[in-house]
């Protein structure tokens, strides 16, 4: 199965300050912006997995780990800064999905992002 990725205005290569700008355009602004969403960015070799979390509760142990908000996990490559919506996966298993989509060439840069807003990109 081919993974399609969509084209960013990315400085490149990508950097993590860069990456946290296209997570933030991309990901913690999306459908959710008016709940306060963050992230959590991991770097990996060839690219940053960016996971949408909900913040934690006043009342939650600070110890215990982010709420995250499903289906909400990208990959920014770091070469092109083109963004791929992924299941929500652990960022490591994300990375190496990446990692072999990449290698096998199933990874497809689109032009373009897709037209209907309505429906997110799928992995």
């Amino acid at each position: 199965m081919d993974i399609h990725a969509y084209p960013t205005e990315a400085t490149t290569p990508v950097d993590p300050t860069e990456a946290h700008r296209i997570a933030e355009d991309h990901l913690a602004n999306g459908d959710y912006a008016d709940r306060a969403i963050t992230y959590h960015l991991t770097e990996f070799d060839i690219c940053f997995v960016a996971v949408a979390t909900f913040p934690r509760p006043p009342q939650a142990d600070p110890d215990s780990p982010p709420v995250i908000v499903g289906g909400s996990v990208c990959v920014i490559d770091k070469s092109t800064g083109a963004v791929s919506y992924w299941p929500t996966y652990p960022a490591d298993l994300v990375a190496e999905q990446y990692a072999a989509a990449l290698r096998d060439g199933r990874l497809v840069i689109e032009d373009g992002w897709p037209e209907d807003d309505d429906e997110p990109p799928s992995a």
